[in-house]
């Protein structure tokens, strides 16, 4: 054995007496915000006797290093009858040598949605269901998954969003190209459907959330959408050039609600920096 293969067996004794590293940040902080979210419950009926699953794995990691020193998030859907009636972003980030949870939540259910979660935690009460809208001047849903996917990402390439933010600033939002999450044949009338997200140029938090669906109708099947508020600012959202939805942030549409509470905003609570995110002492 020479001199560098005894060098390499004396590293290699030496890695194995050493203990497990800990996880890395990004481990660490997937693994708090799938807690987070597994806390909540989304019964579907008022009885709560209906349920809709939390699909375990985000459909989508992001991180924004503009906002509060530092914000890391992954994106949840809960699942009833194979389709998304719930979309929420479990997202942190540093504050006061602590780490911040924060909880944004939006309602897609076509009823009323009934969450709960921990008594002493701050609740999450939507007043109304989430409709559907028919999108006009849209090709019929193709015959086979594959056409319908590709249907839908050139529909959502007709839509165009920006925001404003409490600077007056104007951001244009950026569509991802691929969808956050797909969903074939749930159960009811609903084909196919698919969620996407648009984006800032400071990170990659979603701030406008769509959602494509091909649904059966009398004379066959046909393509809707729904835009729904993922941000604190105000958002605009255009099909063709033509403005079909905003959200402007008023005395009903405040900071962590919308009028009708399909949307929430919960500033959680504070933990403990985690171990892999703590500076190390000078």
């Amino acid at each position: 054995m020479n001199a560098c293969q005894v060098c390499l067996a004396v590293a290699l004794l030496a890695a194995e007496d050493q203990p497990a590293s800990q996880p890395k940040a990004a481990d660490q902080l997937q693994a708090l915000h799938r807690q987070e979210a597994e806390k909540w419950r989304m019964h579907v009926d008022e009885d709560r006797t209906s349920e809709a699953k939390l699909n375990p794995n985000p459909i989508y990691v992001w991180t924004n290093p503009t906002r509060s020193d530092g914000q890391n998030g992954a994106v949840f859907v809960w699942l009833h009858q194979g389709r998304p009636v719930v979309i929420g972003s479990i997202f942190s980030h540093p504050e006061m040598g602590q780490r911040m949870i924060c909880h944004e939540l939006h309602s897609l259910a076509p009823r009323k949605l009934y969450p709960q979660r921990d008594a002493s935690a701050e609740t999450w009460q939507p007043q109304v269901g989430v409709e559907m809208l028919l999108l006009p001047d849209a090709p019929m849903p193709g015959a086979t998954a594959p056409r319908r996917l590709s249907q839908m990402r050139a529909i959502s390439k007709r839509f165009t969003a920006h925001s404003i933010d409490y600077q007056k600033e104007r951001w244009e939002l950026r569509l991802l190209p691929q969808p956050m999450y797909r969903y074939e044949k749930p159960e009811g009338q609903v084909v196919d459907g698919a969620i996407f997200a648009y984006v800032t140029s400071a990170g990659t938090d979603p701030e406008v959330v769509l959602v494509l669906e091909a649904r059966n109708k009398g004379e066959g099947p046909a393509w809707f959408y729904r835009a729904i508020r993922f941000s604190d600012s105000n958002l605009y959202v255009q099909v063709d050039g033509k403005e079909v939805w905003n959200s402007i942030r008023d005395d009903k549409n405040q900071l962590h609600f919308n009028p009708d509470h399909t949307y929430r905003l919960i500033r959680d609570k504070s933990i403990p920096e985690l171990s892999e995110l703590v500076a190390p002492a000078p």
